[in-house]
């Protein structure tokens, strides 16, 4: 069966009066509903109100689908690409029995508000890694190598590590995600860079599929807390990895 559809318009009669001026009882329009008593026309018919129903269930059927989107979607897909460079780098196992005292990073003004969240995923993938000894958390910064060497020494730590974001970029719908930090671990007997290792960690939101009926949005980037996860655990795993390389060199 072809499609079919349902038009109606109403046309009101012209050259005809509902009421005779002669003053006898006005005559009922023929065709007029019982239950019509004021002979208003009927502008749906049942046959157009079924078509209603029907668009409106597939209206809902094409939002439940996600063929109408509204707001960020709440997970997303898109891959992270993230890179390191190497400035400075030490023996693992000379320092495994160490104590580190890690600082909160250090943001510029506008990117404070990220220092806690930073912090905590680095703090959490160096301690599932177990690189060092002990991990000892200052929420606070250090202006100074010589103010972070002399935080640690006060805690106990023979290891400060000193974070700093560099820049971020919290991307939302067609936005990227940008995020680049520092890493220096420090020695804090003698006052040496052990690690020195920049990361930059990027995310692009996904194409949109246009239908030409219909555009589905792409999936958008993905979060900064994801970004610094990731970037938590490849400086965790370079360290440990760095360990088994130089054992794998001795043999």
């Amino acid at each position: 069966m072809g499609h079919k559809s349902f038009r109606h318009k109403y046309f009101p009669q012209q050259g005809s009066s509902r009421l005779k001026l002669s003053g006898s009882v006005p005559e009922e329009p023929s065709g007029v509903d019982p239950g019509n008593p004021m002979g208003r026309p009927v502008l749906f018919s049942s046959a157009f109100i079924r078509f209603l129903a029907l668009v409106g269930m597939l209206l809902a059927g094409c939002i439940a689908a996600g063929c109408v989107s509204s707001g960020m979607k709440a997970t997303s897909a898109r891959p992270v690409d993230a890179s390191m460079e190497i400035y400075a780098r030490s023996l693992i196992q000379q320092h495994a029995m160490d104590t580190l005292c890690m600082l909160a990073f250090s943001t510029p003004p506008e990117m404070a508000a990220a220092s806690a969240s930073l912090t905590s995923a680095f703090q959490s993938r160096l301690q599932q890694k177990g690189v060092f000894r002990q991990i000892r958390v200052l929420p606070c910064e250090a202006n100074s190598d010589s103010e972070a060497l002399w935080r640690a020494r006060d805690q106990g730590c023979t290891l400060v590590m000193c974070p700093v974001l560099i820049y971020m970029r919290d991307g939302t719908g067609g936005m990227p995600t940008e995020l680049e930090v520092r890493t220096r671990i420090l020695d804090a007997r003698t006052g040496g860079v052990l690690w020195d290792v920049k990361q930059r960690g990027t995310s692009e939101p996904g194409p949109d599929i246009d239908l030409t009926w219909n555009t589905f949005e792409g999936d958008p980037a993905q979060r900064c807390h994801v970004l610094a996860d990731y970037l938590a655990r490849r400086f965790a795993e370079y360290l440990v990895q760095s360990q088994g390389d130089q054992a794998e060199r001795r043999k």
